[in-house]
């Protein structure tokens, strides 16, 4: 059994890298691995945007990544610096409790995401 973290540079425009990014994390626990986190970078923290909505016939990125969360118990993790710097904020940065990164999400900082990474064999970046 590999333990794997995984990041994500990629917006969620972006719709085959995402797609293959989501199935790729349930396979793995599928396979008896096990996915420690999913780290949100550069553009890829607009995956974790809660207020996001899409049309019914498009793939809703957000929920996907919900579900991926509840299916494999991993962190969703997404930097800090660069969600504040592209509009992505917690409850705890917010002007006037208008937020848009919500649970499962959490901050974190690239030190944290480096430190997580001891605990993985493999990273896999989308």
């Amino acid at each position: 059994m590999t333990t794997y973290s995984i990041l994500i540079t990629h917006p969620p425009s972006d719709v085959t890298q995402t797609i293959a990014a989501q199935q790729f994390s349930q396979q793995l626990c599928m396979q008896g691995h096990s996915l420690n986190n999913v780290f949100f970078y550069g553009e890829g923290i607009h995956h974790a945007n809660a207020l996001s909505r899409v049309p019914s016939d498009e793939h809703a990125v957000y929920q996907h990544w919900c579900e991926v969360q509840r299916t494999t118990n991993c962190e969703l993790l997404v930097c800090i610096t660069a969600a504040v710097k592209r509009g992505v904020v917690s409850a705890e940065e917010a002007e006037d409790n208008m937020y848009n990164l919500r649970p499962p999400f959490a901050q974190a900082g690239l030190g944290e995401f480096f430190s997580a990474l001891h605990e993985c064999q493999k990273v896999v970046q989308f």
